[in-house]
Formats: C-alpha cells, structure tokens, sequence
C-alpha cells in the first residue's frame, strides 16, 4: 500500500513539475520581432511594412523593429535571412521576384526559396502599368508598337535593371510582337522613372505606386495594366489580357516569409493575425493609399502563389532569354 501510494505520488510531482515547467517556458513572442525589409526606406515595400508592422505589434504586445537591406532584386536580404542564425523572432518581406524569379535568372543564386523559406502570408499586390511620356503621340500597346515601327530607332524604354519584371515583360512583348524598342536598364526605379520624365526614353512597365502620381500629374500616360482585372486606381486602363496580350497578365505581390527552421505553430499564430489586420477596413484603407491591394488568406495560399509565379516567369525568361545583372 505504502508503496503504491509512493508510485501516485511521485507521479504526481512529476505531472505538476511537468506543468510548472511549461507555464514557466517563455511564451511567444517574448522580445521584439524582427522583419527584415528587401529595399531601401521610403518606398512602396518599405511603407506596406511599416503599416503591417505597426498593426502586428499591436497584437503581440511585442514592437517589431524593421531592418532594411536593399539590393541587387532583394538578393542582399534573401542571402543574408537565409544564412541567418535559426531564430523564431526573425522574418522577411519577400518580394514575387525573390520568391520566383531570381532563381531563373541567377544560375549560382546564393538562397533557395523553396528549401530556405517558410512562406507566413501574402500581405498585398499591385499591378505593373505600362506608361509613355505624355508627349507621345500614343495611346495603347498597339499603337505603340506601330509608332516604333514607323520611327526605327526611335523608341526606347526604361526598367529598374536587367531581369527585373518591366524588364522581363517588355522583351516577352518584343518577341511576340517584333516590338523594335531598345531595352535601356538603370540601376533602381528612381533613375528608370527619371530617365522617362526627362525624355531620355520613351515608355517603361513598372509597379503603379511608383507611377500614379505622375499619371496623376498628367506627365505619363497609362496604356494597360498587367493585373487579371482592372486597378482600382486606374478604372478606364484596360488589362493586358482585355487588348490581345493576355500572356503579359501578372501582379507584383509582397508576403512575409520565416526561416525553414520556425515551427509550424508560430507560423499559424503570426499568419492569423495578420489575415486579421488584412481585412479590417482601416488597414484596408492604408493599403490603398499606397496603391496596394490587400491579400489576406493562409501561409498555404503564399505557397500555390509562389508556385504559379514560379511557372509563369520561368517561362517569360526562357521565352525572351533574360538574364541577371
């Protein structure tokens, strides 16, 4: 009897050391986030996570503090996650680029954004836009296609550097279409954008929260946009698919990514409130202001979007041979 009331009690202790043990763990979050942001302060990326972050830390009582590390298409930022120590409380706003594309245009990328990344959600998607000077005497795809036609040697267009998405999408255009545009790279959109404002060149395909307010200004002219239906921002710009170049249709999308080694459950915890802050009105708000459309849903939906991005853009680049700088 004693010996068994012995075993009940050791049992016992052990169960409650057990429980102590667990309530005496450190729950999650418990110090700051970190998010690591794949471009310089200030832009489009840059402001979508701040307001993202600023929401989040609301809900964990935990600040998150931003680290930006801009560069060569987000490669500086993916390289330096990826080679990170393994830690709960650090991740990446990853851009389409970085999640599928680089990896097409970089035979000896340093990060695999399958095996290194664990996609957390979507956060929000803009499409590109295609835009001419105002000067220009166009007013669609077609037609500017014909005007290079007439005027050989005469129509240029700029992209933020070679392989980036304005880039990929305009020499896909060139191949299908026998579109003579000369292909002129700058290094980031701020020289690209100025290059079209100056006259330097003729035309270029870019993010919409980089050239709205210019085609608010009336000094660019939009021509199409590249989303599957038409931006809000933009009612009366068709699609690319609506005037014969459905094969062009893609958005740019951001999502927030951890490190293979974070556990599934702090993937869930985070992925949940996020999808919270993307649905309330407020946010919803800030996000449009910035020319975003939000993108709630689960870290399985970043996963099948990264996969049909991937599909897609292998087959731009192998179509068009781009290449990386």
């Amino acid at each position: 009897m004693n010996k068994k009331f012995y075993l009940l009690a050791l049992s016992a202790f052990a169960a409650l050391g057990m429980s102590c043990g667990a309530l005496a763990a450190d729950p999650w979050p418990n110090r700051p986030i970190k998010f690591i942001v794949p471009y310089p302060p200030g832009g489009s990326t840059d402001i979508l996570t701040r307001v993202l972050a600023q929401k989040l830390g609301e809900s964990f009582t935990q600040p998150i503090v931003m680290e930006n590390r801009g560069g060569a298409n987000g490669i500086v930022a993916a390289n330096f996650f990826a080679k990170s120590a393994p830690d709960d409380h650090l991740f990446m706003v990853a851009s389409l680029p970085m999640m599928a594309v680089n990896q097409y245009l970089y035979p000896n990328l340093s990060y695999d954004p399958v095996k290194d990344f664990s996609p957390v959600g979507l956060i929000g998607q803009t499409p590109n836009v295609f835009v001419v000077a105002a000067s220009l005497p166009v007013r669609s795809i077609n037609g500017l296609i014909d005007y290079a036609k007439v005027n050989p040697g005469k129509v240029s267009y700029s992209s933020s550097g070679l392989g980036s998405a304005g880039n990929i999408l305009n020499e896909v255009l060139k191949v299908k279409t026998n579109f003579p545009a000369l292909a002129v790279p700058y290094r980031g959109n701020g020289p690209a954008m100025q290059a079209l404002l100056a006259g330097d060149v003729q035309f270029t395909t870019d993010n919409l929260p980089q050239l709205l307010p210019h085609i608010r200004a009336g000094t660019l002219r939009p021509l199409a946009v590249t989303s599957p239906s038409r931006a809000a921002h933009l009612p009366n710009v068709p699609t690319v698919a609506e005037i014969g170049f459905p094969y062009l249709t893609s958005s740019a999308w951001f999502g927030l990514v951890a490190q293979s080694s974070t556990s599934p459950q702090i993937i869930k915890r985070i992925n949940v409130e996020m999808d919270k802050a993307l649905r309330q009105p407020e946010f919803i708000a800030k996000l449009d202001e910035i020319s975003f459309e939000p993108m709630p849903g689960t870290s399985a939906d970043m996963l099948l979007a990264a996969k049909k991005a991937r599909i897609f853009w292998k087959n731009a680049i192998e179509l068009c041979g781009a290449k990386g700088e």
